[in-house]
Parts: C-alpha cells; sequence; structure tokens
C-alpha cells in the first residue's frame, strides 16, 4: 500500500479525518452540527472499567479549548503516563503535534461531557518511538501534568508471552459500528482473531509474523476495529485480568477497490507493545519488569 494512502488510512480511522464527537466548553455553543452517537465497536458488546481500569479517551482542542474533539481511544500504563497511537498526536507529515493540544479523559467507560472537561488531564509531552521513519513504530508515551490516582484508573500490564493464532484477544473502543459512522458513547468490546495468513504479509511488507513490532487480524466475522478505536486496547486474559497485547493501529480492506478499511474481509493490524517495552520503560524511567504480567 501507497505511504501515502495507509497515513490516510490511519488519519481516518482516528476521526481526524471523519469528525466524531465534540465536547463545547459553553454547551450553548453545541448546535444541530454536532455529531450524533451510536451505541455500538463493530459487532461489539457493552463494557466497562471492571474490565478496562485503564481505559482513557483523548481529545484534541484547536481553539483554545472553546470544544473538545474526541479522536482516539488510549489506555493508562504508569501513574502518570498515557500509551496510543502515534498517528493521533502526528500531522501529515508524520511530525508529532504539540502536547498543549491535548487531553485526556481517564477512567471512564463513557465519552465525556461538559461537566468532565475539570477532569481532563493535559499532556507535558509526547515521547514516539519512531514513527516518522516507520508506520511499524505508531506508538507514543504522554506523560500527564500529574499522577492519576487509583481511584480513578489502574495501569494495565502487558502481555509479554508469544503471541500465537489460538490465543484468544479481544480489542475496546470507543470506535464506529461501521466505516465513517458515528462513534460510541459506551466503550464496546470484541473478540477478534490473530492471523498468521499470507495475507498479513502481503498488505504490510512491516509485518513478516507476530513476534515482531505488529500483531495481524483477519476476522472471519467481520468483528474489528474502527474509527475512534486507534490507539485502544488489544488484550489477552493472565492470571484473571486483562493485559495489553498491543494497541490498534490501521486496516485496510482486502477487496482494493473498496474504501470500506474496517469490518468485513479486513486485516487489520496492532503494534505489539511488549516489543516496545524496553523503549517504554526508558521513556518511565522505570524497570521493564515492573511493566509486564508474569503468569502465575
Amino acid at each position: 500500500m501507497h505511504l501515502l494512502s495507509t497515513l490516510r488510512v490511519m488519519l481516518s480511522l482516528t476521526g481526524v479525518i471523519c469528525a466524531k464527537y465534540t465536547v463545547f466548553t459553553d454547551p450553548s455553543s453545541a448546535s444541530e452540527n454536532q455529531t450524533s452517537i451510536a451505541t455500538s465497536i463493530i459487532n461489539g458488546a457493552v463494557t466497562g472499567t471492571d474490565y478496562y481500569p485503564f481505559i482513557s479517551q483523548l481529545y484534541i482542542t484547536e481553539n483554545n479549548g472553546f470544544s473538545y474533539n474526541f479522536i482516539c481511544t488510549a489506555e493508562l500504563i504508569g501513574q502518570q503516563h498515557i500509551i496510543t497511537a502515534a498517528h493521533c498526536v502526528s500531522d501529515d507529515n508524520m511530525k508529532l503535534r504539540s502536547p498543549s493540544l491535548y487531553r485526556l479523559n481517564i477512567g471512564s467507560a463513557t465519552l465525556a461531557t461538559v461537566n468532565d472537561i475539570s477532569k481532563f488531564y493535559t499532556v507535558t509531552n509526547i515521547y514516539g518511538a519512531g514513527f516518522a521513519t516507520s508506520f511499524a513504530n505508531d506508538v507514543v508515551i504522554l506523560k500527564l501534568n500529574k499522577p492519576v490516582p487509583s481511584s480513578v484508573a489502574t495501569p494495565v500490564k502487558i502481555y509479554p508471552y508469544k503471541i500465537t493464532t489460538s490465543l484468544p484477544v479481544e480489542v475496546a473502543g470507543f470506535g464506529s459500528t461501521y466505516y465513517g459512522g458515528p462513534v460510541s458513547k459506551t466503550l464496546l468490546r470484541t473478540i477478534i482473531n490473530v492471523s498468521d495468513s499470507p495475507n498479513c504479509a502481503a498488505f504490510n511488507t512491516d509485518w513478516a509474523n507476530n513476534s515482531g513490532p505488529l500483531v495481524c487480524s483477519i476476522s472471519p466475522s467481520g468483528n474489528d476495529s474502527c474509527n475512534g478505536d486507534s490507539g485502544g486496547p488489544l488484550v489477552a486474559k493472565l492470571n484473571g485480568k486483562r493485559v495489553l497485547v498491543g494497541t490498534v493501529s490501521w486496516g485496510e480492506n482486502m477487496d482494493t477497490s473498496s474504501t470500506i478499511n474496517c469490518g468485513a474481509n479486513n486485516v487489520s493490524y496492532y503494534v505489539r507493545t511488549a516489543y516496545f517495552v524496553k523503549w517504554i520503560a526508558s521513556v518511565m524511567n522505570v524497570n521493564y519488569n515492573t511493566l509486564i504480567e508474569i503468569a502465575n
């Protein structure tokens, strides 16, 4: 796939190209143009912070706080650090944008309203893993202005083991129920399939196998991540809790004549978090062993 076409798919999946959901500081400013909300991720089920106590929502303001646009899903990975997709916070030239543009609503299974704005966390630093040089490095760490109390959210641990096609995984987010559709007001989750099909490499030269920087998924059921899910968690269960296998990056329809880039007949890619764990630990200034979950 052509580099610029891939970037456009990534941006559309964040909602950067397809406007989704806006919170206005002054509710009277909302008009009939404010985006409607669907109730459901593709083939997803409603879920909550009991399953996803680390879930976060990334918003952008480009008018000095007059309004905030939801753009991506994210995860708390440390008391003062968030992990999400690099393309969520990058411009058209794949360069990281200013941290001052971004806000986080953390530990909530519903999208923010005007009453939540005062509780938003701000971003002081954005650390990239090299997205400008490779789409496979589609991951960033955001440093928050203050630590997140455990009463609000608890950091996710990283899954450190081999990713096989038999590993049960699910993806969660606030994304659309169909490509280009409205986002979901409520957090949704759906089961997907890890794949090692030849199509994984055919549609992405950065993918060689699921032990590298990317995990591939092709779902015969059509279960998938979509618009607004970018940066959201791909998880497996370990020791009775959900741990982070990867984060939503991008996908493409295997019918190259189609513009429907999520759902049935799509190949999707997730950044494998364990591949980047030592880099993440260096950014957070912690031992990487404190970030992973070891099987009991």
